[in-house]
């Protein structure tokens, strides 16, 4: 039996966000004080620097989860395109590690991993039961 499903993505663990960051080779600065485009100063927990050498934060809210804080002044409407690309490829890369962790913990292993469309990663986990 095999099914798919899209994921609605929270970002809820700091831990595993700075993994994200780090897999895909990113430098982040912890604990940080940065501007952004609304111009208030917001202390975020992480923060990288994106293409365009503009800040990204990562700020936690008050439910828990972590608001995606981005400094996109004076960006061009391609340079604004190319930040959110990198601010997704960041929550793809979390939202990779959040399913393979909840497939190990429900007993699954990874049988197969790939690119589909666009931008989407195939994965086909199998659990055997007895």
């Amino acid at each position: 039996m095999s099914s798919g499903g899209t994921i609605n993505l929270t970002l809820n663990s700091i831990l595993m966000l700075l993994e994200a960051i780090k897999e895909l080779n990113i430098a982040s600065q912890e604990k940080a004080r940065m501007k952004a485009s609304d111009g208030m100063m917001h202390n975020v927990d992480v923060m990288v620097k994106d293409e365009n050498n503009k800040d990204i934060g990562f700020e936690k809210q008050k439910d828990g989860s972590y608001a995606v804080i981005a400094d996109s002044a004076g960006l061009t409407p391609q340079q604004l395109k190319k930040q959110n690309e990198f601010v997704n490829k960041i929550r793809q890369r979390y939202a990779y590690n959040a399913v393979l962790n909840e497939l190990k913990k429900k007993g699954y292993q990874l049988a197969e991993e790939g690119k589909a469309e666009k931008n989407t990663i195939k994965l086909v986990a199998r659990r055997w039961v007895s």
